[in-house]
Parts: structure tokens; sequence; C-alpha cells
């Protein structure tokens, strides 16, 4: 979910400690599904442990995302996104009194034995919203990862846009330098204290309609589901502000090129649509027969389009499946890429969409972005 920035002396801080070496860290892998949530453990004859969390949806295909425990005393397990977007974690509490809290389930600093208040005001902006509240720290576990004296956001004010949203915070993970309150995030923590044989995250989004599973691995990638020979890396652009924002060669409407120059992609699990420059939306959207600009970026496309969206990344291109392309409701169809403000002529929000297609790996010690092809199920 890609937000806006607020920049901090702390930032050369913050850019040493997500690139600390480790050395001879465990692997640790949690995989993500899209039914009810469900945990299994799985282990490696090597000494790294791979555990799998399985993921809710609040629509097919738009938000992946699932338990992390807060504190001792009386833990509490609350639904989470998991966000390459944005560097922040935030989780509701029981004194939000904000439309957009209720029916959510809440977390209570009372229960927790492990809460500490840090006297500091919390806020984080996204696209499509808000939170705020105070800056506090406390225990955390994702699956059998813990993390001790974990920054994060008590929130008590949400915009309204949460409101129909399932999960109760979001984990941000995106480099530590991205935060807008001074956090290190959960996977920088993980780093640095050298519980990770090695320093990256990867996903896998799984889509609805194939029953395929979703999975998030911390510490590496799981190599059962994805083809390490079409690997394909592409090194953090220049000014990426801590976002995994990495060049993109160019787009393709059925594999016609469109000729962008210069453009950069920001890859983001949080994204349930891709963003683009309001003038490139224009030049893409008139590739395609019968589109139809309409408001908020959106376009109108016939439903029974076969148009095939390619992006390519360090000379390899990736195409994406038409059903992630087309977004049907009722008897109307829109376009997944919505043509808006991304505060940049040239800056991509790469969302859901397009990441369904290809198994994903962040790499935040040599600070570059992968992509492989995944194995059929």
């Amino acid at each position: 979910m890609h937000s806006l920035h607020i920049f901090t002396l702390a930032i050369a801080v913050f850019l040493f400690v997500d690139a600390l070496p480790y050395e001879r860290p465990k692997v640790h892998t949690i995989p993500l599904k899209m039914k009810p949530i469900t945990r299994r453990w799985a282990y490696n004859v090597s000494r790294r442990a791979t555990e799998e969390i399985t993921l809710n949806q609040d629509r097919p295909d738009l938000s992946y995302f699932g338990e992390i425990t807060f504190g001792t005393g009386e833990p509490q397990e609350l639904n989470v996104l998991f966000d390459t977007g944005s560097a922040d974690l935030f989780v509701i509490g029981v004194e939000c009194d904000s439309p957009a809290c209720s029916r959510k389930l809440k977390y209570n600093s009372y229960l927790d034995d492990s809460y500490k208040d840090i006297q500091r005001p919390f806020h984080v902006e996204y696209v499509s919203g808000f939170a705020k509240g105070s800056c506090s720290t406390t225990d955390i576990k994702i699956g059998s990862l813990s993390v001790e004296t974990q920054d994060f956001g008590l929130v008590d004010t949400i915009s309204d846009n949460f409101a129909d949203l399932t999960f109760s915070g979001i984990m941000g993970m995106a480099l530590s330098s991205a935060s807008e309150n001074v956090q290190l995030t959960p996977v920088t923590n993980l780093i640095n204290s050298k519980a990770l044989d090695q320093p990256q995250f990867s996903f896998m989004l799984g889509r609805d309609a194939d029953k395929t599973p979703s999975e998030l691995t911390i510490g590496g990638s799981n190599p059962a589901r994805y083809d390490a020979n079409s690997l394909t890396w592409t090194n953090l652009a220049d000014n990426n502000h801590g976002l995994w924002k990495i060049p993109l060669d160019d787009c393709f409407v059925s594999d016609q090129p469109l000729g962008f120059q210069d453009r950069i992609g920001s890859i983001d699990t949080g994204s349930a649509s891709i963003i683009i420059p309001s003038a490139d939306a224009k030049t893409l959207y008139g590739k395609i027969p019968k589109s139809v600009a309409l408001d908020k970026g959106f376009y109108s496309i016939p439903c029974e389009t076969n148009i095939v969206i390619s992006l390519r990344f360090s000379g390899m291109t990736w195409n994406m499946d038409h059903r992630d392309f087309i977004l049907k409701e009722g008897e109307n169809c829109f376009g997944s890429i919505q043509g808006i403000d991304t505060g940049s002529d040239t800056t991509w929000i790469i969302g859901i969409p397009f990441l369904k297609n290809v198994y994903s790996i962040f790499d935040q010690d040599e600070f570059r972005v992968g992509f492989a092809a995944l194995k059929q199920p």
C-alpha cells in the first residue's frame, strides 16, 4: 500500500541496520493461502524451520492477510495485511471509536504484559487513507517467529475507507528507512537478531478462481513454488526512498510495446490494482478497443476482451493472466490498471493483479527484487 513517506535524520541509521550482515541464521518460511486461517508446520532436513500460515481475503484476490500474535500474558491473535508498499506496523486498539473500527477485532493493551507506550504520536498516510494513535512496543509472533520489543502503532483513529476491510492492522514490509514513525520493521528486526537464513522474504499470491495457494516466506524463498532457472533479479532504483522500486523496461498490450522509458515500478503487495500516471493509462487503454475512461482513473473494457498485458523487468517479460486484468462488476467490466496521480510522471505502483502471475523475492541485503515463473500445481 503505497504511502506518503516522511523522512528524518534517522534514515541514515535505518539504512545501516537494513544492510547489516547476517551470519549463519536460520531460515523461516511463511506460506499463505486463501481459505479460512489454519496453520501447519514443516521442518526441513537442514537446520531451517519452515512455517506456513493461511491468509484470508476480504474479496477474492484483492488483499492477502494473516495472523500476528501481539503481546504476552494474554496473547492476542489479530489479522494484518502484509504490505511491501509501506514500512510501519499498526493495529487497531480497543479505544478506537472511528466508524471504521466497528465490527473489527481490536488489540487490548491492558491484557498485554509486554506493552509499553513510548510517548510519541503515531501517524501513517496511505494513498487511500490514514491511521493515527500512539507509538508503542510489545513482543509479537508471526507464526513461530518471535520479535521482542517490536515498534508498532496503537491506533485510535482510522479513515473511513478501512470500514469494509476485515483485517485489524497493517505490517509494512518495505525497508525501515521508509517508516513514517522511526520504526524498524519486523523483518529488519529478525535479520538483525540473526533469526533468518537469508535477509529475504518472498510471496506467492494465489488466484481464487484456480484455488492456488498463497504463501509468504520469511528468510528466503520456497523453491518448490517456482522455476529457479527463470529467476531474474532487478536492483532497486536510485532514490527509492526505502520502497521496493525497480526500473520498468516497458509495458506491452498483446505483445505490442508501448515504448515507455524511464519508468519505475514500486512493487506493492498491499495494492489491489496497478496504479499508473494518467497519461500512461491513456496510452495503454488507447490500444484496447472500446475502452472508455471513467471517474477515479478507471476504464471500462469489453468483458469478452482477451487482451494480454505484459511488463518487462531486466529484459524479462512477464505476462498477466487476462483474468487478472478484467474486473467484473455485474454485467460491466473494468481494467485493473488505474490511471491516477502516483506522485510522479514515471512511477507505477505494481500491485496484486501483476504479482499473482509471478513468484516474487525481496532481498534486503542486495537491495533487489526477483521474479520467477510459478510452478504449476
